[in-house]
């Protein structure tokens, strides 16, 4: 007999059952990695699926999932993708593509394959509306905002530059703060941004802040990541040597190769910064065994760049993530930065055939268009709910966007709790007009709330890239179709 062959990108929560017979059929899965360091902290609370969603009576009939999409890939094979799977899209054989559409006439689940498809969010029980349950955080992210001073002069740039910088007493203060938030709203992690203006010119302090971090980790018993944002610039050898010694990962922002980065992140004098940035990662950084995430910001001056962009970072074997220009006070003059909607999907759809061109085995979707994840969400950002940001003075915002928003500590035992209910409204996707019905809205969540407020003056809408997410997202879906096949042989 031949097996049916079910490729998917998640595995987590998958139940065992043993009413499903073995029918021979063949489920290879593949764990998907960390998600990608971007300038924003992603939502920690994907959705899941119920519990009691496989325990149903034997004779429970399961029928093809609403909003089912699929796309033809290589060698026979089929992409299928349910709004309703908690991750990423799976890759079946004919003969699973067979099984699956038998089931536009409801019956129960009684095949292995079957049990693997309903997983998937492919088949839901007939009669019922499909539904995920949303997880609790576990993860608490704070943005520690070090300095604004930066060596750069980007012009997209929403930070007002000055010599100004934390110090170390209220640095330590907010890991306190941080720390104090995580145990009491019951995150198992704490996750740290030294972020700025440029936090490497004041590395010192960051890895006074790290030690300090490491310690109350321990104490407390919580795990501990940490990333350095960067432009890649000031970095030493020494330097590198912590981040290993450490376990800090470093991101690293990127907008193309040669001129078209060195006109979009050129230095205080007006001199261009790529040079020196392919310098340290080639020469410093990969030398000592640390590989940057690269961060290619999207806007109307380098969209037909990205391309160029993508290619260096693959070329490396480095994450890399496609985000998208947010216009703020300090940029809103520079009119070439604005984003036009066909260009834009244009130059992502180059940068997609460089993806197609050399497909890396590393997961990528989570990078490919902006803000989308690969698990299924009901909101953007964290904003609200598992995200803060500390400004150098030591005051907590919600938003790295809104630093001239902080709010004193004043010794709050929960500075979460500060910025839960701040300008920025906790607004599930569901509850966003334009949003409910469409199949792709657990994995953009409704794109930056900050833009659609800029855009639309409200926030419960839908983005005002809603056609680039409808146009682009199906497109990425494929590149992670053909990334599993790659993986698991069934392409060179």
């Amino acid at each position: 007999m031949i097996s049916s062959i079910i490729l998917t990108s998640y595995v987590a929560g998958q139940t065992e059952n043993d009413c499903a017979p073995n029918d021979g059929s063949l489920t290879i899965v593949t764990q998907t990695q960390a998600p990608i360091e971007e300038d924003c902290a992603p939502a920690d609370s994907p959705l899941r699926d119920r519990p009691d969603r496989f325990f149903k009576p034997v004779n429970s009939n399961f029928t093809l999932t609403p909003q089912l999409y699929t796309n033809f890939l290589p060698r026979d094979f089929t992409l299928a993708y349910s709004p309703f799977s908690p991750a990423g899209p799976a890759v079946l054989n004919q003969q699973a593509v067979r099984r699956l559409y038998e089931f536009s006439t409801p019956q129960p689940l009684d095949q292995a394959v079957d049990y693997t498809l309903a997983q998937g969010g492919l088949l839901v029980a007939a009669g019922q509306k499909p539904t995920l349950t949303r997880g609790h955080p576990l993860t608490l992210t704070a943005w520690l905002h070090i300095t604004n001073a930066c060596n750069l002069d980007c012009p997209y740039c929403y930070v007002r530059k000055s010599n100004e910088h934390m110090s170390e007493e209220i640095g330590l203060k907010a890991v306190e703060a941080v720390f104090r938030s995580a145990e009491k709203n019951g995150f198992k992690a704490v996750k740290l941004k030294y972020a700025g203006g440029e936090a490497a010119l004041h590395f010192k302090l960051v890895q006074r802040l790290h030690r300090y971090a490491q310690h109350l980790a321990a104490k407390k018993g919580l795990d501990l990541r940490a990333v350095v944002l960067s432009n890649g610039t000031v970095w030493t050898a020494a330097m590198a040597r912590w981040l290993v010694d450490s376990g800090v990962k470093l991101m690293i922002s990127l907008d193309g190769v040669g001129a078209a980065h060195d006109a979009q992140r050129p230095d205080r004098g007006g001199r261009g910064s790529f040079a020196r940035i392919e310098h340290t990662v080639d020469h410093i950084l990969l030398p000592a065994g640390v590989r940057p995430d690269i961060s290619i910001t999207i806007t109307g001056r380098n969209a037909f760049a990205a391309a160029d962009a993508v290619a260096w970072g693959i070329e490396r074997d480095l994450p890399f993530s496609l985000n998208f220009y947010r216009e703020n006070l300090l940029s809103a003059s520079y009119h070439d930065l604005k984003l036009e909607e066909q260009q834009i999907i244009e130059g992502m759809r180059r940068a997609y055939q460089v993806v197609e061109k050399y497909l890396p085995t590393r997961p990528f979707l989570g990078g490919l268009l902006d803000r989308v994840q690969a698990e299924a969400h009901t909101h953007t950002c964290g904003v609200g709910q598992s995200y803060m940001v500390f400004t150098h003075t030591g005051q907590v915002a919600q938003c790295q966007m809104h630093l001239g928003e902080g709010k004193p500590l004043n010794g709050a035992h929960d500075p979460l709790e500060l910025v839960a209910h701040g300008s920025i409204p906790v607004i599930s996707v569901d509850d966003k007009e334009g949003c409910r019905e469409c199949a792709w809205r657990y994995r953009c969540a409704g794109g930056c709330p900050l833009e659609t407020y800029r855009a639309a003056g409200r926030f419960d809408v839908q983005s005002p890239h809603c056609s680039i997410y409808r146009a682009l997202f199906p497109e990425a879906l494929k590149l992670e179709g053909l990334r599993l096949m790659r993986l698991e042989g069934y392409l060179s």
